[in-house]
């Protein structure tokens, strides 16, 4: 498992870029869909418009041919006629009148016989079609003239506009189709004049080739959410899953490194391992006698990341080493400037990887030299994660450091590995009682007897003693009566970086209780 992963926060540009994928599906469908679409309604208000042309011409055809059959009476006498008339308007479909004409007067009809009324050839559209949206008969009913032109006269076929607006109706789909004659127009429910009242989008018109009329109809395109979610609401759903997964899958490839140990290696050479300093003081005193110099990383994405999420693999891959030394290095730039008390603790944690890598005395040794006259001892705390095998070259490493002057402690004394068996064979100057021991003062009683054996081990030996963890004025007091040298924790300052500790060692470096 990824230790980095509890701290992984949000990172806008992984945010941003797992966003775009996961809109991919979306948007490369879409349009696609879209298109599809508005090519339907095309199709479907095409094929509206020809049904209804098929309807409204095969009505006309009927109308054609009753007129034909009365034309060569036109202009006989009308009593000859009555009867024909009458004949086609019973059995010619969808005519609901005839009648014949001699220059532009109706002389005789199927309805009354014989008569003379106005009915003028301008008003036909091409002399042959005239849509009226009543009669005096029928005045609220749509009425269509259909009139054949003869030499001695006229014949007309009166067809019912309510067959013509059942056709219509029939071929209305999904939006009305609307009959156009000349400056009139029908449609499955209504008939007007001037402009058409359905305002489309988009419009299909169509021409008949073979009568003075015209069929029209449209459709709107509607929002294209609305259109989506209407027709393809569950591919919209699945596309909408599938690029959340994408774009989740994305984001957790970017925010993971390809290798954690490449990534320290990044950090390393990006100098992203900073040092905190932690203050110690000495029971009784208000100033600051001393520091642990944690490491934390500073990650670009990430922001702080806490040591204990990356120091174990550091120490695996042996990386530790190098990145204590840059950090030690940066840390004692601007602290060997400052005016520290006497015998300054400046403490920093080793391991086993320290003693194998064999630089351990150099680094030292140019710590040292740049501490001078700073006031400030260096102590190395011994980390005991990893065991020590204590060969002659580890015993000869010891005594060095010991005579440059170095201490070293035993860092969390009591909780790792043979920590006894170094007292014995190592040169040690302290002990670190970890901070699971000083937590129980106060609650715990196999805890405090700990840390009495400890403190009490530690003065028959002659080693100084520093308490971690502390976080209450019990906790203080307690290891303050027990002889604790050097006491660290919450209750007297939090690790702090480096350019602060700085500034308050400038403005005294006291703490108060």
């Amino acid at each position: 498992m990824n230790p980095l992963q509890p701290r992984r926060r949000h990172r806008l540009s992984h945010v941003l870029f797992a966003l775009l994928v996961a809109a991919l599906p979306l948007a490369a469908t879409v349009p696609t869909l879209l298109w599809q679409e508005r090519q339907d309604l095309q199709a479907n208000a095409r094929q509206q418009v020809s049904q209804a042309m098929e309807l409204v011409e095969g009505i006309l055809d009927q109308a054609d041919h009753a007129a034909r059959v009365l034309l060569p009476l036109a202009g006989g006498p009308c009593e000859q006629a009555v009867y024909p008339l009458r004949r086609q308007v019973a059995v010619a479909p969808f005519v609901r009148s005839a009648a014949l004409l001699i220059k532009d007067r109706v002389y005789c009809s199927a309805l009354s016989g014989s008569t003379d009324w106005a009915l003028p050839r301008r008003d036909f559209v091409d002399g042959r079609i005239q849509l009226l949206a009543g009669n005096s008969v029928t005045p609220d009913v749509p009425l269509l003239y259909y009139r054949v032109n003869g030499k001695r006269g006229d014949a007309v076929a009166a067809v019912d506009g309510r067959y013509l607006q059942l056709a219509l109706q029939d071929a209305s789909d999904n939006d009305p189709v609307l009959l156009q004659v000349g400056g009139l127009w029908l449609g499955p429910h209504q008939v007007g004049t001037g402009q058409p009242p359905a305002n489309w989008q988009q419009q299909v018109v169509r021409r008949s080739g073979r009568y003075p009329f015209l069929i029209r109809s449209g459709y709107d395109i509607p929002p294209w959410h609305r259109l989506l979610w209407a027709r393809h609401a569950l591919l919209a759903a699945v596309l909408f899953l599938l690029g959340l997964l994408a774009g989740g899958t994305l984001y957790w490839l970017l925010s993971r490194p390809a290798s954690f140990t490449g990534e320290l290696r990044r950090a390393l050479a990006n100098d992203e391992f900073v040092g905190y300093l932690q203050p110690l003081v000495r029971p009784g005193m208000a100033d600051w006698r001393g520091a642990e110099v944690l490491m934390r990383w500073d990650h670009p994405r990430e922001g702080l990341i806490r040591p204990d999420l990356f120091i174990p693999r550091a120490e695996e891959s042996g990386l530790i080493v190098e990145m204590t030394r840059r950090m030690m290095d940066a840390v004692i730039a601007k602290v060997a400037k400052l005016s520290l008390p006497e015998d300054f603790h400046l403490g920093v944690n080793i391991s086993p990887a320290h003693l194998r890598e064999g630089n351990l005395i150099r680094d030292c040794r140019r710590w040292l030299d740049r501490l001078a006259g700073s006031g400030a001892v260096l102590a190395l705390e011994l980390t005991e994660r990893e065991m020590v095998e204590i060969t002659p070259e580890v015993e000869a490493l010891f005594h060095s450091l010991d005579q440059m002057g170095v201490k070293v402690a035993l860092d969390d004394f009591g909780t790792g590995h043979s920590s006894l068996v170094y007292l014995q064979q190592l040169t040690v100057d302290g002990l670190k009682i970890d901070q699971s021991f000083v937590a129980g003062i106060g609650s715990d009683g196999l805890s405090a007897h700990i840390v009495d054996s400890v403190a009490e081990l530690a003065a028959k030996l002659g080693l100084a003693t520093v308490a971690e963890g502390v976080e209450t004025a019990e906790q203080y007091d307690y290891l303050s009566r027990l002889g604790v040298r050097w006491l660290q924790g919450f209750y007297i300052a939090r690790p702090m970086p480096l350019d602060e500790f700085v500034r308050r060692m400038r403005q005294g470096g006291t703490w108060q209780r």
